[in-house]
Order: C-alpha cells, then structure tokens, then sequence
C-alpha cells in the first residue's frame, strides 16, 4: 500500500474549505436577491392595494352620490303619488257627484221629453180642431172666384156636388185662397181654404165628394179635402203609397184623423199609424 503524498494531505482541506464558502455566499446572494424581490413585490402589492382602495373609495362616493339622487327622486316620486292619489280621490267624488247629477238630468229631461210631447199633442189637437170646419178645393183656376170668393164657392160646391142634394142654403162664413204668391200663367193654382158656419156642412160635402168620385169643373178635376195642420197633413201624406196601393187592389180603407189608416181585409179590420207597417202588411195580402 502506497502512503499519501504529503501535498495531497494538505491541499485537501483547502480545497473543501473553499467550496462551502461559495455555497455560502451563493446562498447569501440567493436570499438577498428573494428578501429584494419580495420587497419590490410587496411594495408593488401595497401601491395597487392603495390604488385600488383609492378607486373603490370614488365608486363609493359616487354610489353615495347616486343614492343621495336616488333618495330625492323617490321622494319627489313619493309626493307626486300622494298628490295623485289625493287627486283621483277628488276625481273619484267629483265623478260620483257628476254621475248623480247626470242621472237626475236624464230623468229630468225623460220627464220633460213626455212633457214636450203631451204638450204638443194638445197644441197640435187644439189648432185643428180649429180647422175641424175648414176644408180646402184644390184644382180650380186662379181668378175663378172674381172679387167675391165666399159666393162663387157656394156656387161651385153647388155645381159639382149636386143642388139637389143640399135640401138647406150652405153657410160659409169666410173663403179665400192659401197664403202665398199669385202662380203665374200655366202653373198649379192656389188651393181654396173654407170656412163652413156648420161643421155638419163640412160633413156633408166630404162625404158628397167620395160618393161622388172624380169631380169636375170646366173640365178639369177638382178635389175637396179636410183642412188639417201641417203637420198632421205630413203624417197623412205619408200614407199616399199605401192608399194607393190600395186603390190598385180594390181593398177597401179609411183614413182616420190625425193619422189612422183602416184597411178592411180578410173579414177583419186593422189600424196602422206607421206607414212602413202598412206597407208590409199591403204586400202580404196582395200578394197572397
């Protein structure tokens, strides 16, 4: 066995003693450098904590700022619901009065409306029964009667409903033509307006004048009417399709006042007051 070399002896421990010093200062400098690094990083941390805790304290004012806003705006929405409310109470009353009074107002007017109507039935009986002794001749020539025209109509009814059938003189208290402009040349004359002294004279010639039919004088037709108001004349003139109708088929009717139409059909009578009803039922028998 070979002894160790004496330098290899030494030198050795030297060699080793160095190597530990450079681990040491290597893991010296390995610390320091991760003490640095986390001290760089915790400052970094700390300066984005702080601006982050810098932004967040802004949003907080700023949601602050915006409940503050919030705050006055539900308020003011708050008072505005009272004041609503308050008001559609106020509305509610107030159209509660209004819906009473309107209720009145309809069983007022109701109550008026029949009023109105009775009232002008009566007026509307009491003018003609005025006229009740009146009848009017449609059809004679203007000038006919001269300067003297309750004359010349006693005459003419004289004439063309027979002497011989009035056995008494005819009274007529009064007779002129209707109101209005003279016609001229070749147009349609004024009706004659009479006023008999009897209402049974009146009677007389209006029945005369359907027995006898088509009447004539100086050859041209002449008809006698009872004199009415207008507005029972409407109401009878609006029978003129059916009446006519009527004439065509050879149904026997009458024409009561104000406005009543008697139609004699079938073994039975009926009446009608509108002439649209008339109408139909003219149709159905005629047609039957």
């Amino acid at each position: 066995v070979r002894a160790p070399c004496p330098q290899e002896k030494n030198n050795s421990p030297t060699v080793e003693h160095g190597t530990a010093r450079e681990r040491t200062e290597g893991s010296v400098i390995t610390l320091r450098t991760l003490q640095n690094a986390l001290r760089s990083f915790c400052e970094e941390l700390s300066a984005d904590i702080k601006t982050q805790i810098g932004t967040l304290h802004g949003e907080l004012q700023d949601i602050n700022n915006l409940r503050g806003e919030l705050s006055s705006q539900m308020k003011t929405l708050t008072d505005n619901q009272s004041e609503s409310i308050n008001k559609q109470r106020e509305m509610e009353k107030s159209l509660t009065d209004v819906g009473d009074r309107v209720v009145a107002l309809e069983k007022a007017n109701e109550r008026l409306s029949n009023d109105y109507k009775k009232a002008l039935e009566k007026c509307m009986d009491l003018e003609n029964r005025s006229r009740r002794q009146n009848i009017r001749i449609v059809g004679v020539d203007e000038d006919s009667e001269k300067s003297n025209p309750t004359r010349f109509v006693v005459d003419l009814v004289m004439q063309i409903l027979g002497r011989e059938n009035f056995r008494s003189p005819l009274i007529i208290d009064r007779a002129h033509r209707t109101l209005g402009p003279k016609p001229g040349p070749g147009e349609r004359p004024r009706a004659l307006l009479v006023r008999l002294h009897y209402y049974t004279g009146k009677e007389k010639i209006l029945q005369l004048s359907r027995e006898k039919g088509q009447l004539l004088y100086n050859g041209s037709p002449v008809h006698i009417f009872p004199d009415t108001s207008p507005e029972v004349t409407r109401l009878r003139a609006s029978f003129k399709h059916v009446k006519a109708k009527l004439r065509t088929s050879d149904v026997p009717y009458s024409l009561f006042y104000p406005a009543k139409l008697l139609i004699t059909a079938k073994g039975s009578r009926y009446v009608f007051t509108d002439p649209q009803e008339a109408e139909k039922f003219v149709a159905e028998i005629t047609t039957a």
